[in-house]
C-alpha cells in the first residue's frame, strides 16, 4: 500500500530515485519574437520622451538668450537642442513603420 503523500512522488525526502529519469528534458517554449520587439519599442520611445522633454528645455533656453540678448548663452543652447533634434531624428527611423509577419 502507498501512502497518499507519495502518490505523486517517486521518493521519499532525502532518499535516492529507485530508476532514473531518461526522458528528454521539459519542453520550455522559446521567448515570442513580439515581446522583445515590442520591449526595444517601448525603450525608444522612452529615450525619445527624454529628449524630446531635454530638448524643449533647450529651445526655450535658447529662445529666452536670444530675447534677452545673451549671445554667450544663445549658441550653445541651440547647438544643444539642434543635437538632440539629430539625436531624436536618428532613433524615430529605427522604429519599424509596419511590423514583420511572422515566418
Amino acid at each position: 500500500m502507498t501512502r497518499p503523500e507519495l502518490q505523486h512522488r517517486d521518493t521519499l525526502p532525502g532518499e535516492l530515485p529507485s530508476r532514473p529519469r531518461t526522458g528528454p528534458p521539459p519542453v520550455t517554449r522559446p521567448r515570442p519574437q513580439y515581446a522583445q520587439r515590442s520591449l526595444i519599442i517601448g525603450l525608444l520611445f522612452s529615450f525619445l520622451l527624454v529628449f524630446w522633454t531635454v530638448q524643449l528645455f533647450m529651445l526655450m533656453t535658447a529662445l529666452d538668450a536670444y530675447l534677452g540678448r545673451e549671445d554667450a548663452l544663445l549658441w550653445p543652447a541651440a547647438l544643444s537642442s539642434l543635437l538632440l533634434a539629430a539625436l531624436s531624428w536618428g532613433l524615430v527611423r529605427l522604429i519599424p513603420r509596419e511590423p514583420r509577419s511572422e515566418d
